[in-house]
């Protein structure tokens, strides 16, 4: 009899068991992969949690969930992805790529929420329609970026490269030089947090200049995915308010890169205006050489691009070859005694190197055949 009963409750209990489970809620916590030091995107530490983490935090609120995080450097771009949310201690990892060729295989991305890209930061006082509007003025570039890239194709500029998007910022308030052409998302956040937003900062359109960012999960996770996909269209106003307080900038990307229109045709010759039979102004072409961004189009890692950005920050690897410091060589050439400032790295034949304090100068010792000195 004894034993009868206790089978009895055992079944019982199994079945309560199995009902429970099978009636359990849907889980309440939301893990953030983030990085603890990446501002504005993300940050352990002070009191701003960054863009990515407060967007984090909207959605999970939408879905009536608390978030975690789990921090982790995204220097490395794809290694941070792979040990965090493909090791399976994180749910989330906002800000990836919507790229179809991004870790497709593996990782589901969210409809974006947010772009970003690169903009130029001048004082008021400096106007500009197109790129070209930029030569009598020095400009400001990081290392290894597709600005870089860009300006080293172009004839006429007067550029200075720096180690970070940070040095080139600073580097206007200085007055060393007169605009920088980097990262908009740090060029946007220093403007505003360090400098009460006393210059203009423009997003400018592109190949490989612009970017958009969504919330990535597990490829198994598409229902995470349809419901942060839900949520995030019910919170654009919130997440701009977000982006507007980190001081990034939201407008419509400017193509600057656009060749000028071409010039109106001349009015018919008279006596009076003997100017006027001069042959119109032939526009060129600002097209940006292919062989020299294409290698800077590939932002958070992807393909073969020889500049590797992590997905949160626009932080660079800094031990990949740079086959467009042939172009900067050239270029140099090309002006004859030109001085461009950027950070120790491998250099072609024909550069002179003069330390200073902070970089170096960057110099050709010879149009015929360069000798390294």
């Amino acid at each position: 009899m004894i034993r009868r009963i206790f089978r009895v409750l055992l079944v019982v209990a199994a079945l309560a068991t199995a009902e429970s489970v099978a009636g359990a809620p849907a889980a309440t916590l939301l893990r953030l992969c983030a990085d603890p030091d990446n501002l504005p995107f993300s940050s352990a530490t002070g009191p701003e949690r960054g863009v990515y983490l407060e967007v984090g935090a909207l959605v999970a609120a939408r879905l009536g969930m608390t978030t975690d995080v789990v921090w982790w450097h995204t220097a490395y771009g794809r290694r941070a992805v792979r040990n965090t949310l493909l090791a399976e201690t994180c749910d989330a990892y906002v800000g990836l790529p919507v790229d179809a060729g991004y870790m497709d295989r593996q990782v589901s991305v969210t409809r974006p929420f947010l772009g970003v890209g690169y903009a130029i930061m001048t004082p008021p006082s400096v106007s500009f329609a197109r790129l070209d509007d930029l030569k009598p003025h020095r400009v400001a570039v990081e290392f290894r970026t597709p600005p870089q890239s860009l300006l080293a194709t172009r004839e006429g500029f007067s550029v200075s490269t720096y180690r970070s998007a940070e040095d080139a910022v600073d580097a206007v308030a200085r007055n060393e030089v007169d605009a920088a052409f980097v990262w908009g998302p740090i060029a946007g956040y220093l403007n505003l947090k360090k400098f009460a937003g006393a210059y203009r900062v423009v997003p400018v359109a592109g190949e490989g200049m612009q970017f958009r960012v969504g919330i990535g999960v597990r490829k198994s996770e598409e229902a995470l995915r349809r419901r942060i996909d839900e949520a995030l269209s019910q919170l654009e106003p919130e997440i701009r308010r977000i982006a507007e307080h980190y001081g990034f900038p939201v407008a419509a990307p400017v193509d600057l890169t656009a060749a000028a229109p071409p010039a109106a045709s001349p009015a018919p010759a008279t006596s009076a205006s003997p100017a006027a039979s001069a042959p119109a102004a032939v526009a060129t072409s600002t097209t940006p050489a292919p062989d020299t961004v294409g290698a800077g189009r590939a932002v958070f890692n992807q393909g073969d691009a020889a500049v590797e950005r992590d997905p949160q920050g626009g932080r660079h690897r800094a031990d990949l070859e740079l086959p467009r410091i042939g172009a900067v060589d050239a270029l140099t050439r090309r002006q004859g005694t030109s001085t461009i400032t950027m950070p120790h790295g491998s250099l072609p034949a024909g550069i002179r190197l003069v330390t200073r304090a902070a970089a170096v100068s960057i110099t050709a010792t010879s149009p015929a055949r360069p000798t390294v000195t």
